[in-house]
């Protein structure tokens, strides 16, 4: 079994990627402005992040096609860049939560996923 670290930036996915998975090049670049695949910026996941991950809980095959498994790498790494930067706080949104819960298995045994996982569950206000 691999283990991926993420120190270097993702590779995000190409222009024939989008269009296989029916994405405009803007609806990337909205989600690049707004955080949810790259480092920082605020808790929003786009919904072409969301349709990705849809299509890989629905087809574990499509999970590792390019562009979709392109997409969700990266946001992944986004989320894991946040929970890094501050281990004791950070309270992941229940979309980030979603695509953490997708890879679990690559953070098992992972004191700090484990913690983030707890924090999410300890935050979670059911309205």
């Amino acid at each position: 079994m691999s283990t991926t670290t993420f120190n270097t930036p993702p590779k995000l996915p190409t222009e024939l990627d989008l269009k296989i998975m029916g994405i405009s090049q803007h609806s990337l670049d909205i989600c690049q402005a707004n955080g949810s695949v790259v480092s920082g910026g605020n808790k929003s996941i786009g919904n072409d992040v969301l349709q990705a991950l849809e299509v890989a809980r629905d087809n574990p095959e499509a999970a590792g096609h390019g562009a979709i498994r392109d997409l969700l790498e990266s946001t992944l790494a986004s989320i894991w860049n946040k929970i890094l930067a501050d281990k004791s706080r950070y309270v992941m949104s229940r979309d980030e939560f979603a695509i953490f819960n997708f890879f679990q298995d690559r953070f098992r045994n992972n004191p700090i996923a484990m913690t983030a996982r707890k924090r999410y569950w300890d935050n979670l206000s059911v309205s």
